[in-house]
């Protein structure tokens, strides 16, 4: 690799760490793990977090009714005792907040919180892969040796871990691969979360061959844990995962492999790079297969979809859908930011916006007319005339599949050239809230609460794939242990070797 192509590779790394640092917004230090609030202050805290779900989330009673959720805070605030140490009130409020079952709803410590514990070795420094309910070291470079089963940590048996920690993330839905593959994610995270800080671990552990052992292992801070996670074995073997957006060639398949880690990229870039395969001469793309890659892609800008759909189909993208939201009024206390906007008029901005198109009450909800927001909001001014793949398509999926690329997969899923290889993904099949998302600050513990306005249920999806339910794939391929131990990238060979069996019967 080139001396630039290392500084790129590094400064994408970078990027994705301060990214990935900035959503988890952990808390301040061991100190202040134990310090604590009043409980009238704590009380104050799960209060002003229910107003603001209850007003302000455009449908935050899908799956548990208004009653059900005001009682669980009540009976937290009932319970509460004198002093509550920010750990406990943390744990509280993320565990309440996975009740309403909304991928877009989170509850996250502040920046300033995270800042202060950032360089402090507290953190379960190595990733672990989740296979079969039990717990796999995914990193070869550490104290304990890559693949090694987990036992316990501290004393908790990995059952217990895995299924307190799987109390913590938030999902749509029922959608377990995303709690999973958040945890992989986060692993050191949520464990400093649930069980506090821990500058040493004590690991029980067990080998392949059943010989069992113990370990001690220094805890990591939250870059290295974090940059450990980006270099786990089966992404050292390749530079794409460690890109935003990654364009290969498997020359011998005629296969062009597009690996996109994020929809966070500028249209007119995204089109420049597809369009640097399209071979003007011949009138058509340089490759009979395209394989794209979103299992590691959260979301980011739909307006990529127009152009994705558009090579994949030759067609303009259309993805009607019936939407409503429960106020048209941005409640500006403790508000911080709107779609990551800080400006002052953010929060008019944002109500114009919802007046503008929800007018229609009904049932305490503000409707409007079916919407095609990708011949609107979305819509991109750029020729694509020329984007028409011919050729069959095999899109990646995971847990991690989620928002707009979650969009993609249902989207595309339904096409005949298209085949989906994977798990089920993360974003919710046949409804979602988010569009319009409010972050605010609690008066005490300063925890941020992100909050969607929009819900939006889509027109075209198929009704039977289940309710609170991600989209699934034609066929299902995880990683087993022994693809595992063997580094091998199960869904991405499983599609290589799809396209070398359609290939020598003819088929494309």
């Amino acid at each position: 690799m080139s001396t630039e192509a290392n500084h790129n590779t590094l400064r994408t790394l970078i990027a994705l760490i301060m990214m990935v640092c900035l959503s988890f917004g952990l808390t301040a230090n061991n100190g202040l793990l134990d310090k604590g609030i009043s409980r009238e202050e704590a009380t104050a805290d799960l209060n002003f977090y229910f107003k603001v779900i209850d007003e302000q989330h455009g449908n935050p009673y899908l799956y548990i009714s208004r009653n059900e959720f005001q009682q669980l805070i009540a009976d937290k605030i009932e319970a509460l005792p004198e002093q509550v140490s920010y750990q406990a009130i943390s744990k509280m409020l993320v565990e309440l907040n996975q009740k309403i079952r909304c991928g877009h709803t989170s509850v996250t410590f502040s920046a300033d919180s995270f800042r202060a514990i950032s360089e402090t070795p507290n953190f379960f420094p190595y990733p672990v892969s989740i296979i079969d309910g039990e717990l796999f070291i995914d990193f070869e470079d550490g104290e304990l040796p890559y693949g090694a089963k987990l036992n316990a940590i501290n004393g908790i048996d990995a059952a217990t871990v895995l299924k307190e920690l799987s109390l913590l993330p938030v999902t749509d839905g029922f959608i377990e691969t995303k709690v999973l593959r958040d945890i992989e994610k986060k692993f050191g995270h949520y464990f400093l979360m649930r069980y506090g800080a821990s500058e040493q671990f004590s690991v029980a552990y067990e080998m392949q061959d059943g010989v069992k052992a113990e370990a001690s292992i220094t805890g990591g801070t939250a870059t290295q844990m974090l940059t450990n996670n980006y270099y786990r074995p089966v992404y050292k073997m390749h530079e794409r995962y460690i890109h935003f957006t990654h364009f290969e060639a498997v020359d011998s398949l005629s296969t062009l492999v597009m690996t996109l880690n994020t929809f966070n990229a500028k249209p007119e870039w995204f089109l420049k790079r597809i369009m640097s395969r399209y071979d003007e001469e011949a009138q058509k793309f340089n490759f009979d297969n395209l394989v794209i890659d979103i299992r590691n892609n959260e979301g980011g800008d739909r307006r990529l979809l127009n152009i994705l759909y558009q090579l994949v189909s030759g067609q303009t993208l259309s993805d009607p859908s019936t939407n409503s939201t429960r106020t048209l009024d941005i409640d500006v206390d403790q508000l911080k930011a709107v779609n990551g906007s800080i400006s002052e008029d953010a929060a008019l901005k944002a109500e114009d916006y919802l007046s503008e198109r929800f007018v229609n009450a009904k049932d305490g909800k503000f409707a409007t007319d079916q919407i095609d927001w990708y011949a609107g909001d979305f819509k991109l001014d750029l020729d694509l005339s020329k984007l028409k793949f011919e050729g069959q398509v095999y899109v990646l999926t995971s847990g991690k599949t989620y928002s707009a690329a979650a969009d993609l997969a249902r989207i595309l899923g339904n096409l005949d050239n298209v085949k989906l290889i994977g798990e089920e993904t993360g974003g919710a099949h046949i409804a979602r809230t988010a569009n319009i998302l409010l972050n605010y600050e609690l008066p005490n513990t300063n925890m941020k609460v992100q909050v969607p306005v929009i819900y939006e249920e889509f027109v075209n999806t198929n009704k039977e794939n289940g309710v609170g339910r991600g989209t699934f794939p034609d066929f299902l391929v995880t990683q087993t242990y022994e693809d595992m131990m063997s580094r091998k990238d199960t869904a991405f060979e499983f599609a290589l070797n799809l396209i070398e069996q359609n290939s020598s019967l003819g088929s494309n």
